[in-house]
């Protein structure tokens, strides 16, 4: 059974590791420490096994009524298994009981799982930017995602 719980400092190894794993440009130690030292601002949660060997995690920003996904990611190995969704939902509901009532995301065009996964959990597409990522291999569109509640 696994077990989602809000992360702390002490998190930050687990965080750090689990985040370079996931995407190609991990976050730096730094930025970690800011999200997990101010809770008021930062939403992140852990996704655990029941060894506590952590597997995914998501963060947010919230100011107000209004929140932003940020981040998140489950372990590769773990993937396509519904862990996703499973985080993305239960923190959504964490965070409307906190009174949130907007949500928004950005993400690569290319990212069909993505895309997928939040138009499974009520995200609508609502814009574009264009040319927002840039690598070595050019530059891609972010498509931008809002989940608004009545």
């Amino acid at each position: 059974m696994n077990a989602l719980r809000q992360a702390t400092p002490d998190d930050l190894t687990a965080l750090r590791t689990l985040d370079a794993i996931c995407f190609e440009e991990g976050w730096s130690e730094q930025s970690w420490q800011r999200f997990l030292a101010d809770p008021q601002r930062y939403c992140c949660w852990l996704l655990e096994t029941h060894g506590h060997e952590v597997i995914g995690y998501l963060l947010f920003s919230r100011i107000l009524d209004e929140s932003e996904l940020l981040r998140i990611g489950v372990s590769p190995d773990r993937r396509g298994t519904g862990l996703a969704r499973l985080m993305l939902s239960q923190a959504q509901r964490w965070l409307e009981t906190a009174g949130i009532r907007q949500f928004h995301l950005e993400v690569r065009e290319s990212n069909c799982h993505a895309r997928q996964l939040y138009q499974r959990c009520g995200w609508q597409l609502s814009g574009r930017r264009r040319d927002y990522y840039s690598d070595a291999s050019g530059s891609e569109d972010a498509l931008l995602f809002s989940r608004h509640l009545d």
